[in-house]
């Protein structure tokens, strides 16, 4: 039976954040949700139409979407990601799908991408979310980000 599309299950995410800019792979995320973009709509329609409006798309308005964490403090990544969004920073967020194994790696502060495995990334500003505390479970956040860039992406290089 032929595989029919790429499970979420093995998917890593990185951030590049900071003045200085530094990549930090997120460990154990739980969830992703990137956000759906929308465009505005300009009216074009002439005076002389009688019975249909028409318009045209204008710009594009990113998405929302965010990040959850089953909070841990001894995981560096989470403590980084939730100091991120307590000072409501931007980042870049890279996510390498579960079709490869490649990691980027920064050159000064450009990000170099693998062919080895298919890229989502985009730029966002994180702020902070609540923790949840609820019976029979783990802490978590969810930290929204607010896109400011589209989402690229970047297929993987397809081997004979």
């Amino acid at each position: 039976m032929a595989k029919k599309g790429v499970l979420s299950n093995g998917t890593a995410v990185w951030i590049v954040h900071g003045t200085v800019p530094t990549l930090t792979k997120m460990a154990c995320i739980k969830a992703l949700v990137l956000g759906d973009d929308s465009s505005t709509e300009i009216d074009n329609t002439c005076l002389e139409e009688t019975s249909t409006k028409t318009s045209e798309y204008g710009l594009n308005t990113p998405g929302e979407g965010s990040i959850q964490i089953d909070t841990d403090p001894k995981n560096l990544s989470h403590m980084t990601l939730l100091q991120l969004a307590a000072e409501k920073a931007e980042v870049q967020v890279y996510v390498g799908w579960a079709d490869g194994i490649g990691e980027p790696t920064l050159a000064v502060d450009d990000v170099q991408l693998p062919t080895t495995r298919t890229w989502s990334h985009f730029t966002a500003i994180v702020r902070k979310g609540s923790p949840v505390f609820a019976t029979d479970a783990l802490v978590n956040h969810t930290i929204p980000m607010k896109r400011q860039t589209e989402v690229t992406e970047e297929f993987k290089v397809a081997t004979p």
